[in-house]
């Protein structure tokens, strides 16, 4: 049986045609031979999505009930109108299922100096751990509603992490070092589409040692807010969903600018105040990896950009693209890192092709290590020399060199999703609803 808790309706009413009268939802756990319950609680309007001309009418029934059958009635208001849905959404949890852990960050919340990481849930939990694996808190936040996103920063200047989440609810909150809830803001929609939010970027936006907040929603926005949960701006990019979000200081005016990474095909910069710098290129159409290298060595950062399309791009902070490097597949993590100790950052990049790329900074091919399966995440391992850690699917984490070879393997239950460095350890997700740690050696 599954716990739904809604039934969420998208419908199109763009003509006088498409008009829904009724709406009756029944749910059963024997197929509806003896169990049939009726759903009284009538389907509300939620909110619009516009497409220009098209309008996207969301209406939401809560359910808040065990069932393993839903029959959905839907008839027509007239004998010349018919019923055009777009999508049934059944929002809910499987009691027993372990859910699947979606995010993952890394924070020094207890004041140390030593960092702890915080894991969140398809279910709607955070968890904090420290290096040992120790849990120290655990929250459910409201609705149980997926969150997509979790990042640690100090936002109020007093030396501990905060711990700040984003939910496919459109809610985004803020939480203390402690797992206490300080707040929860419903970003605005923009056309009517609700504001899932999709990535968080901690950023230092007026330059006074403390970030702010900034969430990349799905309702083509970047939005800023401070630690109070106070909106300092929101910019609208081109276009769709956000996806990944990244800050560095690309101009040298001592404040990040955001790279707002989204679903539909143009690089997108924000400056620290929310104005548009620019939006450029036809790439992707998927944004799914983001990070920065100074390439030419002007002492400035560049846009490092990775694709679904498996397009790896390098632009200058004006927008420019420098060159462009193939990496098989779709890109999921890019790092800058060092790789020969001459000062000159070289560009490792990820890639569900099954492989890990360096590149130089003229974007030509220095090695490319095969692994076993598809890598949804790479981090860099503690220690002197640059080492690497890669989430390969059902070959777990293995650890590459400064030249790509392989050092060793870490076998887990299930398959390997994401990772993070925590106190000597790399941590790593599985597609079993846990969180793993292996020594990273030396």
């Amino acid at each position: 049986e599954i716990e739904i808790s809604s039934v969420e309706l998208r419908e199109w009413h763009m003509n006088d045609g498409w008009d829904i009268g009724e709406r009756h939802l029944e749910l059963s756990s024997d197929g509806f031979a003896d169990d049939v319950r009726a759903i009284e609680a009538p389907f509300e309007e939620t909110g619009t999505q516009r497409w220009g001309g098209n309008v996207n009418t969301i209406v939401e029934a809560p359910v808040n009930q065990r069932a393993r059958q839903l029959r959905l009635t839907v008839s027509p208001a007239r004998d010349d109108s018919s019923v055009y849905l777009a999508e049934v959404r059944v929002v809910g949890t499987r009691p027993g299922a372990m859910p699947e852990v979606t995010a993952i960050a890394t924070g020094d919340l207890t004041g140390d100096g030593a960092a702890e990481i915080v894991a969140a849930s398809a279910s709607g939990q955070l968890r904090a751990f420290d290096a040992d694996g120790r849990v120290l808190w655990t929250l459910t936040i409201e609705n149980r509603s997926r969150i997509n996103t979790v990042a640690c920063a100090d936002v109020d200047g007093d030396g501990r992490a905060e711990v700040a989440y984003g939910t496919e609810a459109a809610r985004l909150g803020l939480l203390s070092a402690d797992g206490e809830p300080l707040w929860q803001v419903e970003p605005p929609r923009f056309r009517g589409i609700a504001s899932d939010v999709m990535t968080i970027v901690p950023a230092d936006l007026d330059g006074d040692g403390i970030a702010e907040i900034v969430a990349g929603v799905k309702s083509w926005q970047y939005i800023a807010y401070d630690g109070e949960g106070e909106m300092l701006w929101a910019n609208v990019i081109y276009a769709h969903s956000a996806t990944v979000g990244y800050a560095d200081d690309f101009d040298g005016d001592g404040l990040p600018e955001i790279v707002g990474g989204n679903a539909y095909y143009t690089l997108n910069l924000i400056d620290t105040d929310g104005t548009r710098i620019f939006n450029r290129g036809r790439l992707g159409p998927e944004q799914t990896a983001v990070g920065s290298a100074d390439v030419d060595g002007d002492g400035l950062p560049e846009i490092l950009m990775g694709t679904d399309l498996g397009e790896l791009i390098c632009y200058d902070g004006d927008g420019t693209e420098l060159w462009e490097a193939n990496v098989g597949d779709k890109a999921t993590r890019i790092l800058a890192v060092d790789l020969d100790g001459d000062g000159v950052a070289e560009i490792v990049c990820a890639a569900e092709s099954a492989n890990v790329y360096a590149l130089d900074a003229a974007g030509e091919l220095i090695w490319r290590a095969a692994l076993p399966d598809g890598v949804s995440d790479l981090a860099l391992v503690p220690g002197a020399e640059p080492r690497f850690a890669a989430a390969a699917g059902a070959a777990g984490v293995v650890v590459l060199d400064a030249r790509g070879q392989i050092l060793g393997n870490g076998p887990i239950q299930g398959r390997a999703g994401l990772l993070a460095a925590i106190g000597g350890r790399i941590a790593v997700t599985t597609d079993q609803g846990q969180v793993a740690a292996f020594d990273a050696g030396e």
